[in-house]
């Protein structure tokens, strides 16, 4: 059972769906409150209730944006893709719900709609706990078994795959002085790194590495190879270079001809790999 916990689990939305995310939650909670008026509210006497109502729903999204950004911004080891697993999914999820409560319990006292100190706050947390913890448990289970299902039997290589053309590669750096030269036959991977990229090649039997500061995406505009591909938002892979294909609930991973270190494939890239 806590094995499980441990395994790999597709990362958090891009942070476009996790805005997106965050104001339709708290749009949805500034209209239930709004049109339901629950938990006596209804029988509030306050000229701009529903403004304050509504404002749960702002309590909500800026809750949310914290816990998706400012989080991730304060912990980058902890939320890094290839570190991500189930366990990890659950407790923040469980952590979203208990802050949001909690933000929102702070919000509803101070507004006067209700007064809750010392045990009252603690059992409304503690209740929100455990009316949270058990979807959020279920859905990040069906999610890893759905993705791992998805990408555990990848496709392979069918053929030696040989590039057509050995062209000759020159990677300019941003101050367009510096630059790298070499055959996309001896390409294996290029991996961003902050402000650098890092250029993983073979030349005579040996793997070198060599660093250019540019952005991947200057890169790969300057590369014109059908072989050599985006495959992630961190890496661009020479796909004839690939021996197999692994995979785990986050995705296919790409295990290079004479390299140990596996290259991961964003879920949204997968269709690369059927090219193989």
């Amino acid at each position: 059972m806590f094995s499980i916990l441990r395994q790999p689990y597709p990362h958090s939305e891009s942070p476009r769906k996790r805005l997106i995310l965050s104001v339709a939650a708290g749009i949805f909670i500034a209209g239930f409150l709004d049109i339901f008026q629950p938990f006596g509210s209804s029988g509030w006497n306050n000229p701009y209730k529903l403004i304050l109502l509504a404002n749960f729903g702002l309590v909500t999204t800026a809750i949310m944006l914290g816990n998706f950004f400012m989080l991730t911004w304060l912990f980058p080891r902890f939320f890094k893709e290839e570190n991500w697993t189930v366990g990890r999914e659950i407790f923040f999820t469980v952590f979203n719900v208990l802050s949001i409560a909690l933000g929102n319990i702070l919000y509803g006292h101070y507004i006067g709609l209700f007064i809750i100190a010392g045990v009252g706050m603690l059992s409304m947390v503690s209740y929100t706990f455990l009316i949270g913890v058990f979807p959020s448990t279920g859905i990040a289970f069906i999610n890893y078994i759905y993705h791992l299902k998805q990408y555990n039997h990848p496709p392979q290589p069918s053929v030696e795959r040989v590039e057509k053309e050995d062209v000759l590669i020159k990677l300019i750096a941003e101050n367009e002085k510096d630059s790298i030269s070499l055959l996309s036959s001896e390409l294996l991977f290029i991996e961003s790194s902050d402000n650098y990229a890092t250029l993983v090649y073979e030349k005579d039997g040996q793997v070198y590495k060599e660093l250019i500061r540019s952005s991947l995406s200057r890169l790969e505009g300057q590369i014109d190879n059908p072989e050599i591909v985006r495959c992630h938002r961190s890496f661009i892979v020479n796909l004839s270079k690939v021996a197999s294909v692994s995979g785990n609930a986050q995705g296919y991973k790409l295990k290079l001809k004479g390299y140990e270190m596996l290259v991961p494939v964003a879920r949204k890239n997968s269709d690369i790999v059927k090219r193989l």
